[in-house]
């Protein structure tokens, strides 16, 4: 199983470019993909839906899937890439999508070697490929905050 998360920015910000490839990639892939739509306003028509879920019952489906598809924001990142999963993480656009620097996140994240980021949502099914051999960085437990900081005090 695939999971794919939305975090839970308000709808105004809903990210319908995101919700969209992840839809179409369902549509072609031979695993399930269970997406936590949040507030997010796309319809979708392939993969299994459910609005949200509570922590505990996120953690144990983060833990099961094969691969974790997420926005930018740093929460569910931290918990997935914590418990060593693969991350294919799409940034939400500053302004139009967000009110904060996912990309700039993403981006340093990528170059630590935790996640793989996917800055284009229509190249999706090659990052899903790609991510099939990725080998992840796993951070130390409740480093995130450390992290975050040392990346931010550097911008």
């Amino acid at each position: 199983m695939i999971f794919s998360g939305f975090g839970n920015a308000p709808a105004h910000m809903s990210f319908d470019r995101m919700a969209k490839a992840v839809d179409e990639f369902a549509k072609i892939s031979e695993e399930e993909v269970l997406v936590q739509t949040g507030h997010t306003q796309y319809q979708f028509k392939y993969a299994k839906t459910v609005k949200f879920m509570e922590h505990d019952e996120l953690l144990a489906t983060i833990e099961k899937a094969s691969l974790v598809i997420l926005q930018g924001g740093w929460g569910t990142i931290a918990e997935s890439v914590g418990l060593g999963k693969k991350v294919i993480s799409i940034p939400r656009r500053v302004g139009q999508e967000c009110n904060h620097p996912q990309e700039e996140v993403v981006r340093h994240l990528e170059k630590m070697g935790c996640l793989i980021g996917c800055y284009d949502e229509k190249l999706l099914p090659q990052m899903v490929e790609k991510a099939r051999t990725f080998e992840p960085k796993q951070m130390p437990k409740g480093s995130a905050k450390a992290v975050l900081t040392e990346f931010f005090d550097s911008l």
